[in-house]
């Protein structure tokens, strides 16, 4: 069973994260769900110093703890499914959902099924 345009930009999101470029990542999700950029920057807030990623809603900034986390691409689409809620102004949505979000789009990336050069950025 083939995958979905939607499941086809997230499998692409996952690559630029990985190839440590989740700037373009969070700008292709984006331009796909029709909503504003969220920022991203490494260093968590206060209220969020136990976890590997927070988003700010009210900044519309995602947070990610270190490098490492910069490049992981659980952490970035966790963290992008939060903003995609905040924006859409429903709920920001559960962990659990946000978990599975994430998941979706790291085994589309390892599906193989979309090509690079067959992928639409929106």
């Amino acid at each position: 069973m083939g995958l979905d345009r939607e499941e086809c930009v997230m499998a692409r999101a996952v690559r630029l994260v990985v190839s440590g470029e989740p700037e373009k990542a969070l700008t292709l999700l984006s331009r796909y769900y029709g909503i504003p950029t969220p920022h991203l920057k490494v260093g968590l807030p206060r209220r969020c110093r136990k976890a590997l990623g927070c988003y700010v809603a009210s900044k519309r900034t995602i947070h990610v703890r270190s490098s490492s986390e910069y490049a992981d691409p659980f952490v970035i689409l966790h963290e992008f499914y939060h903003h995609l809620r905040s924006v859409l102004g429903m709920h920001r949505g559960t962990e659990r959902y946000a978990d599975q979000y994430a998941m979706r789009a790291i085994r589309a990336a390892a599906s193989g099924v979309c090509s690079v050069d067959s992928e639409d950025e929106g």
